[in-house]
């Protein structure tokens, strides 16, 4: 079976679904592209305006402060018996400004991997895509409706938990745009979860599914597809007024009458 190679940003969420693919494939190198918290605020400002992108900053110290502490312990046991240590030393690693740059280029021709896993990375360049023959991204939410960031939270925000899930999809030049590969869904539990759980449940309900279109992408057995049932959005960080949205939709999902038939 063909190498494959990773593409991720350094986080919990990536290492998990590093180590859980490295039991299934050979994976020849995993590529970490550094985090530019200051080139995304200036695109932010440019297309969201000054007012929006404070906001935003006033939830993510909110979310420092307060939902993050808060969260470790359920994090803790839904990551329980899970490796989420670094590939570092176990796997090859490389850590680059960016994906797009001329190294990872050239490292892509060279190995020529069967297909290419992306985690968290940035907009990934046509001519660097051009270099595998697959590129298969795992999204915390279900496109085309919540393309970008922090998709089980925002349908959750639009009372639409039944949309909570992860797409497993193919990368193209576009922002979570490309053609869809699976998209498992994700049970939200109105009286644990949290905006930093629902990410955590997302990656671990796609684990399998990952694992599966990886080894269809590389046997040739893959259907993609589009939907056009869904609306297509771009989501950003949300401001505590939208936080506010979230708490009053979980609050409400706890309602007995919102509440699962018991079987």
């Amino acid at each position: 079976m063909s190498e494959i190679m990773i593409m991720a940003t350094r986080s919990q969420p990536s290492y998990l679904l590093i180590n859980h693919l490295a039991e299934h494939f050979d994976i020849s190198l995993v590529v970490f592209e550094e985090a530019h918290q200051a080139k995304m605020l200036r695109h932010r400002l440019r297309k969201l305006g000054m007012a929006e992108v404070a906001g935003q900053i006033a939830f993510l110290g909110y979310d420092r402060l307060v939902i993050r502490p808060r969260s470790r312990a359920r994090i803790a046991a839904l990551l329980e018996g899970r490796d989420v240590r670094p590939p570092d030393g176990r796997l090859n690693v490389l850590d680059v400004d960016s994906v797009n740059g001329a190294e990872v280029a050239d490292l892509l021709k060279d190995s020529r991997p069967g297909a290419v896993v992306v985690s968290g990375t940035g907009i990934i360049a046509k001519r660097i895509l051009e270099c595998a023959p697959a590129f298969i991204n795992i999204h915390v939410g279900i496109t085309p409706r919540y393309r970008g960031v922090h998709g089980g939270f925002w349908a959750v925000y639009e009372g639409r938990s039944e949309m909570v899930g992860t797409t497993i999809h193919l990368v193209d030049p576009g922002v979570d745009t490309g053609e869809i590969i699976a998209q498992p869904a994700v049970a939200v539990d109105p009286f644990t979860d949290t905006y930093r759980t629902l990410p955590v449940k997302q990656y671990l309900g796609a684990l399998d599914a990952m694992t599966e279109a990886v080894r269809d992408v590389l046997d040739g057995r893959t259907r993609p597809y589009r939907r056009s049932d869904l609306e297509s959005r771009q989501w950003y960080s949300p401001t505590p007024g939208q936080y506010l949205v979230f708490l009053r939709e979980m609050r409400r999902l706890r309602r007995p009458d919102r509440q699962p038939a018991a079987r």
